[in-house]
């Protein structure tokens, strides 16, 4: 008798996984709005487009509570899925590698035309990528995960105080400073005119003068690689490991572990996102000086330490029948999450871009935050309305049937 591997049903679903999901879900949007309605360049430094008191204070709750701190969940729950599949394999004695790697090349095209058709901040590209490392590390005990997502976590400070150093060092000898000096002008200048460019393109141009200067956009962001993608891979080492031990299994009794981390995590958290939020407002790549290294290390350490308060926290409210209802309604919200990150970026690019309502650069923080609460509600209602009629979103259904060469079936038997 032949054995095949299938997809999980919703019972086999972990509630409490489907409910970060869905939260990370507005945690993520609200990280991608100002940077879906303005330049990338303009979120940082003197490019900034808007610096009254209040949006002043809505860019930093932004940062401090918000970015890098939703992705970083994502990831640490796409290690937990793929500690899911390898149970799966020994459960049923066949191997899951070919499945997951069918999976993952399929995560990646459906990435690459995200980019390429909507929007260049995708996360898909590289959680496809970096999935394939993953499977090198399916066999390495927990002690081995940790350390090498600890030294994942260090790698771009060390990278950024590195060329901090050598960009120091350069200052210090006349002969190298006036180069030295050339060059980051250079690049202010360059990223000024970029973000000129952009605000006139995404605001009326053709729909391929957009793709264009998107790709361009997603380019320069692919410098930043060694400084940010690093934290992806390594809490996906981190999802795999807290899988392995099974605490979203069985919350009741995982509460003290969950009252440990965030105790441990909350000091590191505050003191962290404080640098890293000062940093992010007062530095850039192009200004390569040690407030950067310290907006590294707050991004680096302030990001995980904070999603683990948010999900020790999170944890803990889950039983309460106080959060009953509006996790039940989130829940089904995160069972959809594939659909609704992509939605995201449907909806937003209509309203900005050329081609939909031409608002690209004229939605500042506050109304931005705003914005994606009133659309994550649509979404939190379609996603029950939904998933009372089908049984997966059209994205995950899609993504299901290539995975296993198989239609998956739909409709909800009633």
């Amino acid at each position: 008798m032949t054995t095949t591997l299938t997809p999980f049903e919703k019972s086999q679903r972990l509630e409490v996984i489907d409910l970060l999901r869905g939260i990370a879900l507005v945690g993520i949007f609200m990280v991608n709005m100002p940077i879906m309605n303005a330049p990338f360049a303009a979120q940082t430094g003197e490019l900034v487009l808007w610096t009254d008191s209040l949006n002043h204070f809505s860019h930093l709750f932004i940062m401090f509570f918000f970015t890098g701190k939703f992705y970083t969940i994502f990831s640490m729950l796409f290690g937990i899925g793929f500690y899911f599949f390898l149970r799966k394999a020994d459960e049923s004695g066949v191997s899951v590698l070919p499945v997951f790697k069918r999976r993952l090349v399929w995560l990646l095209v459906i990435g690459i035309l995200h980019v390429v058709l909507l929007w260049y901040g995708d996360i898909l590209v590289f959680y496809a990528l970096f999935g394939f490392i993953m499977i090198l590390f399916r066999k390495k005990s927990n002690k081995t995960l940790l350390v090498w997502a600890a030294i994942l976590l260090l790698f771009p400070v060390l990278i950024s105080a590195f060329l901090v150093f050598l960009m120091q060092l350069a200052m210090s000898i006349p002969e190298a400073a006036e180069g030295a000096q050339a060059g980051m002008l250079a690049a202010a200048e360059s990223m000024r005119i970029f973000v000129e460019k952009a605000l006139v393109i995404y605001q009326g141009g053709s729909f391929s003068e957009i793709v264009a200067v998107r790709l361009e956009e997603y380019q320069n962001m692919l410098g930043g690689l060694l400084f940010f993608y690093p934290n992806v891979l390594a809490m996906f080492l981190v999802g795999m490991v807290l899988a392995r031990k099974k605490v979203f299994e069985n919350l009741e009794a995982s509460k003290p572990f969950f009252k440990k981390l965030l105790f441990i995590s909350l000091p590191v958290a505050l003191v962290a996102n404080t640098l890293f939020t000062w940093g992010g407002l007062n530095s850039t790549m192009a200004k390569l000086d040690w407030m950067f290294v310290g907006y590294m290390f707050g991004q680096s350490f302030g990001a995980p330490a904070l999603s683990m308060v948010y999900i020790s926290i999170i944890a803990h409210c889950y039983y309460h029948e106080y959060f009953r209802k509006l996790s039940q309604a989130i829940i089904k919200t995160g069972r959809m999450a594939l659909t609704n990150y992509l939605m995201q970026s449907v909806i937003a690019t209509t309203l900005f871009y050329g081609y939909g309502f031409g608002l690209y650069g004229k939605v500042n923080f506050w109304q931005g935050i705003l914005l994606v609460v009133a659309i994550y509600v649509v979404q939190v209602i379609w996603s029950n309305y939904w998933l009372n009629h089908f049984r997966f979103g059209p994205m995950e259904w899609m993504w299901r049937s290539l995975t296993y060469r198989k239609l998956q079936k739909m409709k909800v038997e009633k």
